[in-house]
């Protein structure tokens, strides 16, 4: 079923522009956007043309001893409206409901939506014997809301019970006593309330749900939403929320950023464009920074971020894991043509590379650090002088000392660091096959131009001399260039009477103390100018 949703312009005018969907909708920015006010706004916008239930994020979660039991037509007016007398009606909408504040009033609704619950199971009842009796056979009995709140619940909650009786939520661990439903965890209670509120809504309506994460457990967060837009196909979702790994969950969703708010009837907001290889949450991520983006190896946390973060603080650092998937990243943004207004670069550890194959990756915007890891920049001179006279060491002597350590290490594994630097050549110089016609002959004639390229004992008699005349120059920067070895700063910890491991540790430290400024400058000249 199609919706025509009415939006404020997405300029940020204060005019009106309706956007026609079959999918579920996302409205996702920034703490401070105005997403609940424009899910209000939708609210007042839509309400005369179309039923509209929004549930809010303030809500209270107290589940009462007894449901009051009501008629249908009653419940339903005192769910949907606030109010199930004779001024319940739209037009008095915004106050029965909203208390006249309908972004930030606590909605306290649970004892109204159990009485449409009970109300809805008492209808089904009443027209199930009607019908059983005029037919004189037995009829299948339908399921009412509470049966399918049952099933769910025993599908993403297999070790606790739930059921309904005599106007009572009540619940059970497996194999133990049952107590009253009051007594369910916050996340037990909005996993009933957001199931029973959903369920209740009138078909082809639309639902709102402020933070439809809040309180849900992550495992869960997925399954149930799932199993509510499974049952609600004839309704139209539209979730308001920050959780960027909530909005990337919902797949067929169209996914609004919203920008900002600019007061009044105003916001400024645009569609999630989709890339075929940058998954949504990374471009939602990207969108609600607003900066320019450097994309490094690691993960969130690691000494990757926390360098790159420290020195490049007018760019949103992310984080990609390998450096195959930095590459693919920054090639995948730049050639994005939805969000042009964005420039994206990718750092990468030298690790074995050639100057041809970093030439070639900074025609993309991507550039290498001048060590071999990121964890060799912990062992730059400029780094182990500060450190040892944080702790009061010579400074001239420990620097000899790790490089000392660094040529005895590195001539221990000489052959291993050799070998390895020639396999990423010869696997670079690989990667430039190509067919010379097409046919079988064309292939095989291609892969032997590609192999008539690539000299290995040249190869290894260069790489090796690099190798030996890096030791034998004692040039720390030359041996911090190709050895590639991740745990060096740990390796080091103990020439500076550091238990093993603590070197680094004390490094992240100080650059968060009064001698940040100069160990960002040392760091800075080892890596590229953006």
């Amino acid at each position: 079923m199609q919706f025509n949703v009415i939006l404020p312009n997405r300029a940020g005018t204060n005019d009106k522009e309706t956007l026609a969907t079959e999918n579920n909708i996302i409205l996702i920015g920034a703490n401070g956007s105005g997403k609940s006010r424009l899910g209000s706004w939708i609210e007042q916008q839509m309400q005369n043309s179309i039923t509209v239930h929004r549930i809010s994020a303030q809500k209270a979660l107290d589940i009462p001893d007894f449901a009051q039991l009501k008629n249908l037509e009653q419940a339903e007016k005192a769910l949907l409206l606030g109010r199930d007398d004779q001024y319940a009606s739209l037009g008095n909408k915004l106050s029965s409901r909203w208390n006249n504040n309908p972004t930030t009033s606590l909605l306290s609704d649970y004892d109204k939506l159990l009485s449409l619950l009970f109300a809805k199971t008492s209808e089904r009842d009443r027209l199930h014997t009607l019908e059983t009796k005029t037919a004189q056979a037995y009829i299948p009995v339908p399921n009412a809301p509470i049966d399918v709140i049952i099933k769910i619940w025993a599908d993403i909650m297999p070790h606790r019970e739930i059921n309904f009786n005599d106007g009572k939520v009540l619940a059970r661990k497996t194999g133990e006593a049952e107590y009253h439903g009051k007594e369910m965890s916050d996340g037990e209670r909005v996993t009933l309330y957001l199931i029973g509120q959903c369920l209740c809504a009138p078909e082809n309506s639309i639902i709102i749900v402020d933070e439809p994460e809040i309180h849900l457990h992550k495992s869960l967060v997925d399954k149930i939403w799932n199993k509510i837009e499974e049952l609600c196909q004839t309704k139209l979702l539209i979730y308001v929320t920050h959780d960027l790994d909530f909005a990337a969950s919902r797949n067929d969703a169209t996914k609004l950023w919203i920008k900002s708010h600019n007061g009044s009837n105003s916001w400024e907001w645009e569609e999630v464009p989709s890339d075929d290889i940058l998954p949504d949450s990374l471009i939602i991520e990207i969108l609600g920074s607003r900066k320019n983006v450097i994309f490094c190896e690691g993960e969130n946390g690691s000494l990757d971020t926390t360098i790159y973060q420290l020195v490049y603080p007018h760019f949103h650092i992310i984080p990609r894991g390998g450096g195959d998937k930095v590459i693919e990243a920054t090639k995948a943004l730049n050639s994005n043509p939805n969000i042009h207004h964005l420039n994206a670069y990718g750092i990468i550890d030298s690790d074995y590379k050639e100057d041809d194959e970093k030439n070639a990756l900074q025609e993309h915007n991507i550039y290498t650090v001048s060590v071999a890891e990121i964890e060799n920049l912990f062992c730059i001179e400029p780094i182990l002088r500060i450190i040892a006279e944080h702790l009061e060491l010579n400074a001239d002597e420990k620097v000899n000392e790790v490089l000392d350590y660094l040529i005895n290490s590195l001539s221990d594994e000489f052959d291993v660091q050799v070998s390895s630097k020639v396999e990423k050549i010869i696997e670079y110089k690989l990667g430039a096959y190509s067919k010379e016609a097409n046919s079988e002959q064309g292939l095989l004639d291609g892969l032997t131009t590609t192999l008539s390229r690539i000299d290995i004992p040249a190869i290894y008699n260069e790489t090796r001399d690099k190798y030996q005349a890096a030791i034998d120059s004692r040039n720390l920067n030359d041996l911090l260039l190709i050895y590639n070895r991740k745990s060096l700063p740990n390796r080091i910890s103990s020439i500076f009477g550091l238990s093993n491991g603590q070197f680094p540790q004390l490094l992240i430290r100080m650059l968060k103390g009064p001698r940040k400024t100069e160990l960002i400058d040392s760091i800075k000249t080892y890596l590229p100018q953006i």
